[in-house]
């Protein structure tokens, strides 16, 4: 629709997940931007809504191994090196749930939302995680409470430090 035959997008963020998208229009150049995230040089600044935990845990480091689960569309933890890593603050409290900064570190299949249920702290409204849960797939009365707040690196091409945030 906007004519722009090369887009694609570099950043993308699960179905429900609100927030910023990084996409790129410009094929010689794309690699660049995208080694940033395979090279771990892309801050990513995560919230959510979820539970509050009775004890004071935070702020805390979620390290595990994400592999396949069941059914296919799920990860889930197991016992092996981890090759995921999200650290976890706590913004504010609101009566029986918490806002949560969660910075990820690496960027596995539904990373943050494996690592919320595991520690306890499912995401409100998750449909997948601690169990699936199902309802109408255009029912989107109760969206879930994970937001991609914000997104900064140093462009590949101009050496500039560059900082987007969602402010709504």
């Amino acid at each position: 629709r906007l004519g722009l035959e090369h887009l694609v997008p570099i950043h993308r963020i699960d179905r429900e997940t609100a927030g910023i998208v990084m996409f790129s229009h410009n094929p010689e150049t794309r690699r660049n931007y995208a080694s940033l995230f395979t090279k771990h040089e892309v801050k990513k600044i995560y919230e959510a809504i979820a539970p509050t935990l009775p004890v004071h845990i935070f702020p805390v480091i979620r390290r595990s191994c994400l592999v396949r689960g069941t059914p296919f569309f799920r990860m889930k933890e197991v016992d092996d090196v981890p090759n995921s890593e999200t650290c976890f603050d706590v913004v504010e409290y609101r009566g029986n749930v918490a806002l949560y900064r969660m910075i990820p570190v690496t960027g596995r299949k539904h990373q943050l939302r494996v690592h919320c249920a595991a520690l306890g702290i499912p995401i409100i409204n998750d449909m997948l995680y601690p169990e699936v849960k199902y309802r109408e797939i255009d029912d989107y009365s109760s969206p879930l409470q994970l937001v991609a707040r914000s997104i900064s690196f140093r462009d590949p091409l101009t050496r500039k430090d560059l900082y987007f945030k969602q402010i709504c």
